[in-house]
């Protein structure tokens, strides 16, 4: 009998620390969920006459940087933005580069257009003038911040399946670190798109 109730209580044990084990991992599946990027659609702010402004903020960087040289994840991208309430639908992507080789890390920013709800409405293909930037967060007034940019004229077509991609702006991670482009591990990418 007491041999029974041993096996019991340790199977009771066991299936205890099995939960607890997948409660944590839930938590901190939880924990990623919030903090990456939300997969809403936003609309890009309107800071001139014809300029469009997006700003993606990476939050755990280092977290996201982690799981690109573990080879988990290569890729990483913001949520959906449109240029206008009726406009083009774009989101901006990380493609993570890794040699074991020389252990040297880069990444590169890319413009996507989406497959969108007012295609049919729009003129194609989407041409405009694209400003990718990666933010120096610098916050010394007397040091001039030393922004990462490239800007480029794109002509994109109407994409057939998900997305056809652009513009794009590439930085080693080792640059990352020499200004204040990583602060509170968080890393922002501005877009900025005005008529060619």
């Amino acid at each position: 009998m007491s041999r029974h109730l041993d096996l019991a209580c340790e199977k009771l044990h066991n299936t205890q620390e099995t939960t607890r084990k997948l409660e944590e991992k839930v938590e901190g599946l939880q924990r990623q969920l919030e903090t990456k990027v939300s997969k809403e659609v936003v609309l890009m702010e309107k800071t001139a006459d014809t300029t469009r402004l997006f700003i993606w903020k990476i939050n755990e960087f280092s977290d996201v940087l982690r799981q690109a040289l573990a080879g988990e994840k290569e890729k990483i991208a913001s949520a959906p933005f449109y240029t206008d309430s009726y406009g083009y639908k774009l989101k901006v992507g990380i493609n993570f580069h890794f040699s074991r080789m020389s252990r040297n890390a880069r990444l590169s920013a890319v413009i996507f257009v989406m497959k969108g709800e007012y295609d049919a409405l729009l003129p194609w293909p989407f041409n405009g003038n694209v400003k990718m930037t990666l933010i120096d967060q610098q916050e010394d007034s007397t040091v001039s911040r030393e922004n990462i940019s490239k800007h480029e004229t794109v002509n994109l077509t109407r994409p057939k399946t998900e997305v056809s991609s652009g513009s794009i702006v590439t930085v080693y991670y080792e640059q990352l670190q020499t200004n204040f482009y990583l602060v509170d591990d968080t890393l922002f990418v501005q877009v900025e798109i005005s008529p060619p």
